[in-house]
């Protein structure tokens, strides 16, 4: 080629055709980035509106809260600590829906972000009642290992989740409703926004479907009893223990009648005891399997129950000091059996006193209005903390007047 071109480049008319070209090459090169700078630029996409950001960051925030549920596995050891922190997320998440849906103002232009973000917020919404639903079945498979006590609160805490879910659903139609009634070019978007109304409206409705089946199976787990099943039971001891009570309270101790009157006492007292025992066992029994509902005569009963054992209590005392001033004009077998017998009383009342205070917490573990009879409940609570401990009171000092004759006397 340089050969070619050192021969021909004499000839003048190969030079005006090499001048051609390589002026052709010079504006080529210069024009290239003309050319380039000449195409067309796509335009930027549409900038996001504050409100589709906002509606996507509840769409992340019911995905998240989706993800946790999801990622539940419930046992009898941790049902309570997740299910609370579920309720917990849940309500967070109700609150940003909440805080969203009351700082809309009219006018609103709605766009294909906001419709989406709206689409993605209905079916969030559907799978978080999908999760619960899966997570009812759950505890209702522990229902064969865990205690009730335990069941019971998961009971509380799932359906307390459903209904958390329900007003989710029910927050973001209302949400996507007002939405849409603010908007004000609802005629250009309005093949969309009937999708989306159809949307919304279609997983509302099997949202809802999930969790009233939910919470229909949540109930069947366990039963309900109403504690007026008990009152007659509760007014039996009532009775026995006011009729033990005043034959304690009538019996004038000397030293003739001190050993045979304390005997036959401390059998009767054993005797009541194992009934209340068989009555604390029942309710107990029951509580395995089911869940109360407070009646008010239940908690009265309860409550006269507690008086009664501070009777008792007190007439024990009595005695103790009444054995005490007896004990130098009593005979050492006599002061012996006496003694035998009040160590026994002070057992088996004592024993009463503490199956009647558990009664009355099972009772009120499980009961599943404890809301609406709270005052009264709180009443009972402070009445029998303080029947029990004046009880054991007496109780002690009964023991410590026996103990301290032991020792004197050498029995």
């Amino acid at each position: 080629m340089l050969r070619f071109l050192k021969k021909n480049m004499k000839d003048s008319r190969w030079r005006k055709i090499l001048s051609i070209f390589a002026l052709v090459l010079f504006v080529a090169m210069a024009a290239s980035p003309l050319l380039e700078a000449k195409k067309p630029v796509p335009p930027p996409p549409p900038p996001v509106s504050p409100l589709a950001e906002d509606l996507q960051a509840l769409v992340t925030e019911g995905n998240d809260l989706n993800t946790q549920l999801s990622g539940i596995s419930l046992t009898a050891d941790n049902l309570c600590d997740e299910l609370y922190s579920a309720n917990q997320a849940a309500n967070a998440y109700i609150n940003s829906i909440t805080a969203l849906h009351d700082g809309l103002s009219a006018p609103l232009s709605v766009d294909a972000d906001i419709l989406t973000a709206l689409d993605d917020l209905s079916v969030v919404t559907l799978s978080l009642a999908d999760e619960a639903s899966a997570l009812a079945r759950d505890l209702g498979s522990l229902t064969r290992t865990a205690q009730m006590y335990d069941i019971n609160d998961g009971l509380v805490a799932m359906l307390q989740l459903s209904d958390d879910i329900g007003t989710m659903a029910d927050r973001i139609l209302e949400m996507a409703d007002n939405i849409l009634d603010m908007a004000d070019n609802i005629g250009t978007m309005a093949d969309r926004i009937i999708a989306t109304q159809e949307l919304q409206n279609t997983n509302v409705a099997l949202t809802q479907a999930s969790i009233l089946t939910t919470q229909e199976n949540l109930l069947t787990l366990v039963s309900v009893i109403n504690t007026s099943l008990y009152n007659a039971d509760l007014q039996t001891l009532l009775d026995d223990g006011t009729f033990l009570a005043a034959q304690m309270s009538s019996i004038v101790l000397t030293p003739a009648n001190m050993s045979t009157a304390l005997a036959g006492l401390s059998g009767d007292a054993e005797a009541y005891m194992d009934s209340v025992v068989a009555t604390d066992n029942l309710i107990s029994g029951d509580t395995e399997t089911s869940t109360l509902y407070i009646n008010a005569d239940s908690l009265t009963a309860l409550m006269n129950l507690s008086i009664m054992t501070t009777s008792l209590g007190t007439a024990l005392e009595g005695y103790a000091v009444a054995i005490n001033g007896l004990a130098p004009l009593t005979s050492t077998p006599t002061l012996s059996d006496s003694m035998g017998s009040m160590l026994q009383l002070s057992y088996d009342i004592g024993v009463m006193a503490d199956r009647i205070l558990e009664m009355a917490d099972v009772i009120l573990a499980m009961a599943d209005n404890i809301g609406l009879a709270a005052d009264q409940i709180l009443l009972i609570q402070q009445q029998q903390n303080i029947n029990v401990a004046a009880t054991q009171a007496s109780i002690l000092a009964a023991q410590e007047i026996m103990i301290a004759l032991a020792v004197t006397y050498g029995l």
